[in-house]
């Protein structure tokens, strides 16, 4: 009997010792790559990919808050804006992949409470923020109801952290983006067979093909969030195939009257989606997928959004709706007429319904 108890204690205490071990290993690995960006992100390879953004994000500022006066707030595709390049402002690029404006506005909020008062905002306007069938916002728990990230031992004693830190180390990226050891994004270099190939013929961009407006109630509550702050929103680079298909479709002068009603409630509003060099290059070194442009694309870009001027993007508060809806229509005429051909025989039995493409793929 005295043998037996023994042996169970050791068994035990083996086992113990043995779940110690794993879970400490376990740490020790996620602390060692940091998917989650608790630490100093991953100091194996120097990369860290997007598998939890919503997540990531937050905690790495929650922690930094005092470091930044500007915050950026958008999609995968504005995660490549090159944030350092914001002149005297310290920005924190708070975009997540297929962010949202009511993401974004529960961010915000989270922000604010916690004491956040940046001296500038800068929002991407996602366009099927306005178009198609609304998606409810997914932020992480503790951002709803304004409680602490959940800490570095929560996070990191779980097989999700685990999996993640497995993945980086495979090279198993969920996306064609990466973080690099400054927490800077960027594109991964990708094969010929996979260059963006926009069509010569153009024909309306598919469905979803309803535009919802009111929805733009969330821009401008977003901006009254920081009513301090200077308050910049801007629409993206967007490749001139993608962006004529959109001219196509019925929602197409709804959309426009869409961005000029959220203009009006930011101090600066930049348009990039018009024909550009930029927009018109097919170069794996501007775009892989005529949505994500690269960071070397979008330095211009936030040159220009800091200088509240630029040379190819429209000014959404310097000219007025009919004025830029006209100035439209006439580039997109003129991109057909020299670059590509456009066929709106598939639109002919659904003339008046919009049928937008959609802005994220990441």
């Amino acid at each position: 009997m005295a043998r037996s108890k023994r042996r169970l204690r050791t068994f035990i205490l083996c086992a113990v010792v043995s779940a110690g071990a794993i879970v400490l290993c376990c740490l020790a690995l996620n602390c060692l790559i940091d998917p989650l960006w608790y630490l100093r992100g991953n100091l194996v390879g120097g990369i860290n990919y997007p598998f939890n953004e919503r997540l990531s994000k937050i905690i790495r500022l929650a922690s930094r808050l005092q470091d930044y006066d500007c915050v950026i707030f958008g999609t995968s595709r504005t995660t490549l804006l090159p944030e350092k390049q914001a002149g005297p402002y310290r920005c924190y690029n708070l975009a997540l992949s297929d962010g949202q404006a009511s993401e974004a506005l529960l961010y915000a909020n989270y922000l604010r409470a916690r004491g956040f008062a940046p001296k500038l905002v800068i929002v991407e306007l996602r366009r099927t923020d306005l178009i198609g069938p609304e998606q409810p916002p997914d932020v992480p728990d503790f951002i709803r109801t304004g409680a602490a990230p959940p800490s570095i031992f929560a996070s990191y004693l779980t097989l999700d952290a685990l999996d993640f830190s497995i993945r980086t180390l495979r090279g198993d990226a969920p996306h064609h983006r990466f973080y690099d050891k400054d927490f800077r994004a960027d594109l991964e270099v990708r094969s010929k067979k996979r260059y963006y190939n926009p069509p010569a013929i153009i024909k309306p961009a598919p469905p979803p093909n309803d535009l919802h407006p009111e929805r733009a109630a969330r821009y401008r509550q977003l901006r009254e969030v920081f009513p301090g702050a200077r308050a910049i929103g801007y629409v993206p680079l967007e490749s001139a195939w993608r962006m004529a298909a959109f001219s196509l479709t019925g929602a197409f002068d709804g959309y426009l009257a869409a961005v000029a009603d959220i203009a009006t409630n930011y101090d600066e509003f930049l348009d990039f989606s018009l024909p550009s060099e930029t927009t018109l290059s097919k170069s794996p070194s501007v775009t892989y997928d005529g949505l994500h442009y690269s960071r070397e694309a979008n330095r211009q870009v936030v040159t220009d959004l800091i200088a509240n001027h630029s040379d190819t993007a429209v000014d959404w508060k310097r000219e007025d709706r009919a004025t830029i809806a006209a100035l439209f229509h006439r580039r997109f005429n003129e991109f057909f007429a020299t670059t590509a051909k456009a066929d709106v025989s598939a639109d002919k039995t659904d003339k008046q319904k919009p049928h937008p493409v959609h802005d994220e793929s990441d």
